[in-house]
């Protein structure tokens, strides 16, 4: 669809929009679009649902819409914000189109009169280029609460059943999520886990992943093995080490891989270049549509020669930056960051929020807080280790323990069985609800 037809869609599915929304049917350059308008505009009554819109005014503007054309608008719209969106767009475009064509009417006559409508575009336009003010409105507050009653949200982003519960139905936007853990851990293979369980959700979804530890081959070579159960080992010389059958399991990968919506990017390390990458593929992927993963936070820089005399100053900057940029393209973004090896050193080794390194910034910032820490001291030397991942901090949802059994050789995660269990927090404790495998 295009931006007019896109419109008249979301007007058709949400007539009462009208009430909040300046439009005029001469924005318009398709006539079935201004028709439509026209009609909407001119009519008072109340739907119930968009089928009587089709009745009404199929009645009175017949063969304007084919059955092509109601087919299309049955189907789900875009939400309110990309609406409103293409409305502004639409202004813009038609003001644009009259001011270009008063400066050649100013140039074929330079009246008084054309001056004056001249000067009037000019202004018109410049007052709609002006950035739009971000607050929303106590109405524009009721009217999203209004369609959010009248219409099923979209449950987010979609990963491993027990994290979806604990975010409520999974990882909506203006969400900055914060995953931390110490080397080793297998924090670049859980990256890994949750986009490749995001994308089997939502084949569409658009993820970046800016890894800037392991090179972009490393993590397709880490897909590949994640995909295929192939050991990761193996894809170093893969015509050598592999077997016929493993080949040909590659091979039906690739085929699968190939048209997922995923871009792995390895030279990014200055904050200002990865805010623009997201920028651009966020609006280019829509709401609900695009992911954002970070593999991890303390390699990132503010520029590429910064004098590094005050890195707490900079994590600040970052996860702020990276907070207001959720907040902005109300998009996901999950964020890695290492601990303090201070953890190493205390008898418990369950991470608190205080193990962040330069905390403060990371958990104020950060919507949801969770670590990744093996349930053992010797899990290391197991081919298939216990990992746990406790949320030790969740604005929009509950505490909980998850735990998951990892076999780094295939960089795949397995989340286990649910049963309740007491989680230390602060002086006391809470119940958790906790995914534990079974006894070894």
């Amino acid at each position: 669809m295009n931006i007019e037809t896109e419109i008249c869609h979301y007007l058709i599915q949400h007539p009462t929009v009208l009430k909040t929304t300046t439009l005029a049917a001469q924005w318009f350059k398709q006539q079935k679009c201004r028709t439509l308008i026209r009609w909407l505009l001119d009519d008072q009554d109340s739907y119930r649902h968009w089928t009587e819109i089709q009745q009404r005014f199929s009645a009175a503007e017949p063969q304007v819409f084919t059955e092509t054309d109601w087919q299309s608008f049955a189907q789900p719209t875009t939400d309110e914000a990309a609406f409103q969106g293409s409305v502004r767009m639409l202004e813009f475009n038609s003001v644009q189109t009259k001011l270009a064509d008063m400066a050649q009417a100013y140039l074929a006559k330079p009246s008084m009169l054309n001056c004056g409508l001249l000067t009037q575009y000019s202004q018109q336009l410049a007052a709609l280029n002006q950035p739009r003010l971000a607050t929303r409105s106590l109405p524009e507050h009721g009217a999203a609460m209004l369609q959010a009653l009248a219409q099923t949200q979209p449950t987010g982003v979609q990963t491993f059943n027990g994290i979806d519960t604990v975010l409520g139905g999974g990882l909506r936007g203006d969400v900055l999520w914060t995953i931390g853990a110490r080397p080793g851990i297998g924090k670049s293979a859980f990256a890994i886990n949750l986009i490749q369980q995001a994308i089997s959700h939502a084949p569409d979804l658009q993820v970046d992943l800016f890894s800037l530890e392991m090179s972009a081959t490393e993590n397709y070579q880490r897909t590949l093995a994640y995909t295929t159960g192939v050991a990761a080992g193996k894809f170093n010389n893969p015509a050598h080490q592999m077997t016929t059958a493993e080949k040909q399991q590659v091979r039906t990968a690739i085929d699968q891989v190939n048209p997922q919506q995923l871009q792995l990017h390895d030279s990014l390390l200055v904050l200002a270049q990865i805010i623009k990458v997201i920028r651009a593929h966020a609006q280019k992927a829509g709401a609900g549509n695009y992911l954002a993963v970070i593999d991890y936070l303390q390699i990132i820089s503010l520029t590429r020669l910064a004098a590094r005399n005050d890195r707490r100053q900079e994590i600040e900057t970052i996860t702020r930056e990276l907070k207001l940029l959720t907040n902005e393209l109300h998009i996901p973004i999950i964020l890695f960051s290492q601990l303090n090896r201070e953890l190493e050193k205390r008898p418990d080794q369950t991470p608190q929020l205080a193990d962040l390194r330069e905390s403060g910034s990371i958990e104020q910032d950060s919507n949801v807080v969770s670590f990744l820490y093996p349930a053992s001291a010797t899990e290391a030397q197991r081919d298939v280790r216990r990992i746990n991942l406790i949320f030790r901090k969740n604005r929009s949802g509950r505490l909980s323990e998850l735990q998951f059994n990892f076999e780094p050789e295939k960089m795949r995660f397995t989340p286990q069985v649910t049963l309740q269990q007491d989680v230390a927090v602060g002086e006391g404790s809470l119940k958790m609800q906790q995914d534990v495998v079974a006894p070894w």
